[in-house]
This record gives structure tokens, sequence and C-alpha cells, in this order.
């Protein structure tokens, strides 16, 4: 299957989930990348994880594609953090990255 094909019939995004992208970039060295960006409520977390799992999974069985998922921590969030802790190691020690 290709990775047109994959895409075209990957899974539905959640409603509980919002979805940004894909954007992609390519180049000779690098190949093609591709980055969407998901948002959901930190109490959807495992339920989310468990989503985006499934869906790249069928992109993993494709020879020569790779997916990583990563989680990041919005600016908003970060600031409120850093405001209250006035500390950025102190952030780092509240920030608990699942995956």
């Amino acid at each position: 299957m290709s990775v047109a094909d994959t895409y075209g019939s990957a899974l539905a995004v959640p409603a509980y989930m919002k979805l940004t992208g894909p954007f992609i970039r390519s180049n000779i060295e690098q190949g093609i990348h591709t980055i969407s960006i998901y948002e959901f409520d930190d109490d959807r977390a495992d339920e989310a994880m468990a989503y985006l799992n499934a869906r790249y999974a069928r992109f993993d069985a494709i020879e020569g594609v790779t997916t990583s998922v990563e989680e990041w921590l919005g600016v908003g969030l970060a600031l409120k953090l850093l405001d209250e802790t006035q500390s950025v190691t102190d952030v780092l020690d509240l920030v608990n990255f699942r995956f």
C-alpha cells in the first residue's frame, strides 16, 4: 500500500481531538518529511495515544516510512508554569512527558 492510499484510508480523527496539518517538507538529501499536530485535553492522553499508535502503525508497515509521536508543551502553559515557579529547572521538573 502506498503512503497516499494509507493516508486516504487512515482512521478518522476523534471528535475530542483537533488536527492541524499535515505539513510537508522535502529536500534531496533528507527526503520527504511530514508533521501533523494533534491537540486534545490532558485527561484524554491515554485514549489519544492509543488512537495515534493505531493510526500510524499502518504507515510503519510501508517500506522506507518511519513515524514517531512526540509530546510538546504549548507556550501558554510553559509561560504559566514559568510565572508560577520563576525557575526553568522547576518547570522541567513539573512537566512529565508521557510519550
